[in-house]
């Protein structure tokens, strides 16, 4: 497994607007996603803090998704600024014991 958060800044654009521009279209088709184990949902509105915990299978299917033109859709939105990207290696077998991951 492979842990990954973006987060981004919203830039003229309301809670609400961002809400059904962005998260109600893009839930389902990243739901879609065959190497995505989950994403969770981030926001900060006092922070204008918005972004995803992502849980990857591996890596490379990060590193593919990254890569992907999906993307590359998403980061070219207007409205998203001060975009970062974190990923880490996840240790399965204490995320099994503290239920960061299900048992085998």
């Amino acid at each position: 497994m492979h842990a990954q958060i973006i987060t981004y800044k919203l830039n003229g654009i309301s809670n609400a607007e961002y809400a059904a521009r962005m998260v109600e279209p893009d839930a389902p088709i990243l739901a879609e996603v065959a190497a995505l184990h989950s994403k969770v949902w981030l926001a900060n509105p006092e922070t204008n803090t918005f972004g995803g915990f992502y849980l990857w299978h591996s890596r490379a299917d990060m590193e593919a998704f990254m890569a992907s033109e999906l993307v590359a859709k998403v980061v070219s939105r207007p409205f998203l600024s001060d975009i970062e990207v974190q990923d880490f290696e996840v240790p399965e077998a204490p995320s099994r014991i503290t239920r960061g991951l299900a048992a085998d």
